[in-house]
């Protein structure tokens, strides 16, 4: 997913800041990550994306589940039927695609074999790129313009966030992995905020965020969000257990 940034020819260098304001930049980002390891999204969801046959766009209710960062589950419905339910456990990877004729179920060890649109099939990926998680600790800090820029090596690729205000929001985050497009998320603000039930920093999110590659756009617009305890995720441990969803939904084919 790829968008550049518009920079003006004659700007200034960034300016990297000292250990101490790098330090305070981190441990701030790192307080407001706190106590969203598990977290619950309901919203909606619409995939934009590009292939031989032109373009393309489908739309529907989201709910994503979204336990650390080794466990994930993000359903798709319209009018009530699943159309893409995507997720991943330690050990695979998978999505129900019920756009498909027939409809099928794809499994795998990791998530390039799925394509990007399958977002939820690296959750530490997608929970970096949503702002959910603290940033390693050897992160460089710089200020460029108005933005505080961190950048670092982390979940085997190049993570870059682009962050404002007080207290810090993400604007732009994103993921560059070798042989892949870069991923960007973008946090757009002015669409509105929804503030996390639960969260101890009181923390909120963009109402909007766009997850882009060079070929397909995620728009993900958060409606609530609930940090849950661990208890709470384990009574939702149905929705990670692909058995359980392939008897439910019947799709026909598994590959």
């Amino acid at each position: 997913m790829v968008l550049g940034l518009v920079m003006a020819t004659g700007c200034a260098a960034p300016d990297t800041v000292a250990p101490q304001r790098r330090q305070g930049v981190l441990h701030a980002w790192a307080t407001q990550t706190q106590s969203l390891e598990r977290l619950h999204l309901d919203g909606q969801v619409q995939f934009e994306w590009r292939d031989d046959d032109g373009k393309h766009m489908e739309q529907g209710d989201l709910a994503l589940w979204l336990d650390g960062d080794t466990r994930s589950s993000m359903r798709v419905t319209k009018f009530g039927d699943v159309f893409v339910w995507a997720g991943a456990d330690p050990s695979r990877v998978w999505v129900f695609d019920f756009l498909s004729e027939p409809s099928v179920l794809r499994v795998a060890k990791d998530s390039t074999s799925l394509g990007v649109d399958a977002l939820a099939a690296r959750p530490a990926v997608l929970r970096m790129l949503l702002g959910l998680d603290a940033f390693p600790l050897n992160s460089t800090v710089v200020i460029d313009q108005s933005h505080t820029v961190v950048t670092a090596e982390t979940l085997g690729g190049q993570l870059e966030a682009r962050l404002t205000g007080e207290p810090l929001r993400p604007v732009q985050i994103s993921m560059t992995f070798p042989d892949q497009p870069r991923v960007v998320a973008i946090h757009r603000w002015t669409t509105g905020e929804v503030r996390i039930e639960g969260a101890r920093a009181q923390r909120r999110l963009a109402r909007v965020v766009d997850v882009r590659d060079d070929t397909t756009t995620v728009k993900i617009r958060t409606s609530v969000a609930q940090a849950l305890t661990s208890a709470e995720m384990s009574d939702r441990s149905n929705v990670f257990d692909v058995e359980k969803i392939k008897a439910h939904l019947k799709p026909e084919v598994v590959e």
